[in-house]
């Protein structure tokens, strides 16, 4: 009966051995997943900072381009009014430079008039008032 229970003793013993093994690795392999799994949750924490902290930018950009645009809508509106001031003051300032023109044209020619109805007509001093006149013009139109 020693021998049976040795051999009895012996049996527990290793059963109890490779239980003990069992529950260790079994634990190990617990700690693992409990590792893993705090892993995991420390990623999806950094994924939901960055995520955050992509769409504060996305939105800060976003009202960046809208006060852009509305200062380039402003600025182009602007321009556009300058724009219309200058091309009016341009024609404006060349009506009244053919108006002047005109009157000076007026002027020569009521003077010719003058020379040619004398009696008797004053034909030389008419032709030399018009030679006059278009040399005036020529030196005009070469320094432009």
């Amino acid at each position: 009966m020693l021998s049976a229970s040795t051999t009895l003793i012996g049996a527990v013993s290793a059963a109890a051995a490779v239980s003990g093994v069992l529950v260790y690795v079994y634990g190990l392999r617990g700690a693992n997943q409990t590792a893993a799994r705090d892993e995991a949750l420390a990623l999806a924490e950094t994924r939901r900072q960055m995520v955050n902290e992509l769409r504060r930018r996305v939105a800060a950009l976003e009202h960046g381009q809208k006060e852009a645009r509305a200062y380039h809508r402003a600025r182009v509106r602007e321009l556009e009014r300058s724009l219309e001031r200058t091309q009016r003051d341009a024609r404006e300032q060349a009506y009244r430079a053919q108006r002047f023109y005109v009157f000076a044209l007026r002027e020569a020619l009521a003077r010719i008039r003058e020379e040619l109805e004398k009696n008797p007509p004053n034909v030389e001093a008419a032709l030399a008032r018009i030679q006059e006149m278009l040399a005036d013009e020529k030196l005009r139109s070469n320094t432009n």
